[in-house]
């Protein structure tokens, strides 16, 4: 009886082998799907960061406006200072603004006209931001 016992211990070869087998099945299903939510989790942070950035340079280019004699460069370095102070570790290098207005994919020449019609805002791991009037966001990755 008692060698009956020691026998049946343990798992065989292809059990072994079956649970490994469904583990793979299973992690390639789930590791693109964690990828993916972990990079659309990053871009809404640079969207969330970049329309922070556009509101608080339109706030400033206004006090600046209303101002005897603006000073741009200074409004738009403090946008820079107070979105770093509120968006945590994602820290903004440069915002600057366009007449133009950016277009993705299509080969369209931007068209040029009267007032800002984009906010570039460029964070300092080289990721640059468009955001447009309408606050439509475009994120350019370039590291």
């Amino acid at each position: 009886m008692m060698k009956m016992l020691k026998k049946n211990k343990g798992f065989t070869l292809i059990e072994i082998i079956v649970v490994i087998v469904i583990l793979a099945v299973l992690m390639a299903v789930a590791v693109p799907s964690v990828m993916s939510y972990m990079n659309e989790g990053k871009k809404a942070k640079y969207e969330s960061v970049a329309r922070g950035a556009m509101v608080n340079a339109q706030v400033q280019l206004a006090k600046a406006a209303a101002d005897d004699t603006p000073n741009y460069g200074s409004a738009l370095a403090s946008a820079v200072a107070e979105t770093n102070a509120d968006s945590g570790n994602l820290e903004v290098d440069t915002i600057t603004t366009s007449n133009e207005l950016i277009t993705e994919g299509d080969g369209a020449t931007p068209t040029k006209d009267t007032g800002i019609k984009t906010y570039i805002v460029k964070f300092k791991d080289n990721t640059k931001a468009y955001v447009n009037v309408n606050k439509k966001v475009t994120i350019v990755y370039s590291k």
